[in-house]
């Protein structure tokens, strides 16, 4: 089944939206000159892909980064005022 996935890698954006540990299988076949990776896996740590990515020289935004771009949005759309984001930033790296 990963045989699609596998040529999928070579685009210039992949968004991975699969659980934490699914993906692992790939890390020895991403391309050699990665485009970016959204990985939207929300763990504390970086999964084995996205660190593999970006040893490879790929940008990575990781599943923190839309979690907290995702709850900014929904603050901006709720009350009608700029989120604040470093503060929500600071709230999501002390939570962990």
């Amino acid at each position: 089944p990963w045989e699609r996935a596998v040529a999928a890698l070579a685009a210039p954006v992949v968004v991975s939206t699969v659980p934490a540990g699914v993906a692992d299988a790939l890390v020895h076949q991403l391309p050699l000159s990665p485009g970016a990776l959204v990985d939207v896996v929300y763990g504390p740590t970086e999964t084995p892909v996205a660190r593999a990515w970006k040893s490879s020289g790929g940008l990575v935004a990781d599943g923190r980064t839309v979690l907290l771009h995702q709850a900014a949005r929904q603050v901006e759309l709720m009350t009608g005022r700029p989120a604040p984001l470093a503060a929500m930033r600071d709230a999501l790296t002390t939570a962990g």
